[in-house]
């Protein structure tokens, strides 16, 4: 049975087609009595536009692309359930290409996305450079950065105060008495950098000589941050704080520590950052920073809708979505 066309619709209505695609898109004004006709006729013959033939009227492809660097984190998944929500009441879907933290694949996804003329990106970079950001774009393609990551000219930006954040979060260790306090996750890319300087902030801030064994280099991942904490455990027993990169790191560090007969906090305190659901979950629960990934992610899809509208034009944005210290019980 062939796919029913706008003009079946039209023919069942009673209207023009051109009616019918008033009705459907809501663009133009059309009587309460033919947008019902209309409805009805798209309902008994389970009509659905054919969106190629809509975005080469429109120019639009009623979709954005969130290219973001591991899927698998769960801080992901709410900020593209914040982008979602903030566009699609406006008709707008989010497609989601997650990098691996890798360079090429980083340039692979955002070329093909302005290839498929998405209306706009969202892109949270590891391992690209800002500078060569504007080779890969189009050159009206609206793009909004996420994360910490300096933003080329052509780009806004919705970030943290990762540094700030940390250095709390570190301070609150101070608070307890903790002295040989170590970092973990500074790998060099992505958010690690600012996260790595709010932990040196704190330390100096309280008088404390920093110490490069206490800089633990792990990735993002639970299973990296158990491995190497594990093995600066056995290289130094004297630890009595860990500050994580992220949540999933945290974790990681907590397995490690349970698994060398060390209790958490009584031993060992322990932070995250992101308070991701699994924080509140684990035993004990981890002490952390709300990284905010649904309001950033609604931030980040407002800002990009206002672009590809025209709603928002001038100057690129830069906006600071603030964290918050969550004290539970590993620390």
């Amino acid at each position: 049975m062939p796919r029913p066309r706008i003009a079946d619709v039209a023919e069942i209505a009673g209207v023009s087609p051109t009616t019918v695609s008033h009705a459907l898109s809501g663009r133009r004004p059309v009587s309460a009595e033919a947008r019902e006709r209309v409805q009805a006729a798209v309902k008994e013959l389970n009509y659905r536009a054919n969106q190629l033939a809509v975005s080469l009227r429109t120019q639009r492809t009623q979709t954005v692309a969130f290219v973001m660097s591991d899927i698998t984190n769960p801080f992901y998944p709410m900020v593209a359930r914040g982008v979602q929500d903030a566009i699609s009441d406006a008709g707008y879907q989010v497609v989601v290409c997650s990098t691996d933290g890798d360079a090429a694949r980083e340039a692979a996804f955002i070329t093909d996305m302005v290839s498929r003329a998405v209306d706009g990106l969202i892109i949270d970079l590891f391992r690209t450079p800002a500078e060569a950001l504007g080779g890969l774009l189009g050159p009206h393609t609206p793009v909004v950065m996420l994360g910490p990551m300096k933003a080329p000219p052509i780009a806004d930006r919705v970030h943290g105060d990762d540094r700030v954040s940390v250095a709390e979060a570190t301070r609150h260790l101070l608070r307890q008495g903790r002295t040989r306090i170590a970092f973990v996750g500074a790998t060099g890319i992505g958010p690690a950098a600012g996260r790595l300087g709010g932990y040196e902030d704190a330390l100096l801030g309280a008088g404390l000589a920093l110490d490069p064994k206490l800089v633990i280099r792990s990735d993002y991942t639970r299973r990296g941050a158990r491995a190497a904490v594990a093995a600066a455990l056995a290289d130094d027993p004297t630890l009595d704080a860990i500050v994580c990169v992220n949540d999933l790191a945290a974790i990681g560090a907590i397995d490690a520590l349970q698994a060398a007969g060390r209790t958490v906090p009584d031993d060992v305190a322990v932070t995250g950052f992101d308070d991701i659901d699994a924080a509140a979950l684990v035993r004990p629960a981890l002490t952390t920073i709300d990284n905010r990934a649904y309001e950033k992610g609604t931030v980040c899809g407002r800002l990009l809708l206002q672009r590809i509208t025209g709603e928002l034009d001038g100057p690129v944005r830069d906006i600071v979505v603030p964290g918050a210290l969550v004290v539970r019980e590993s620390a």
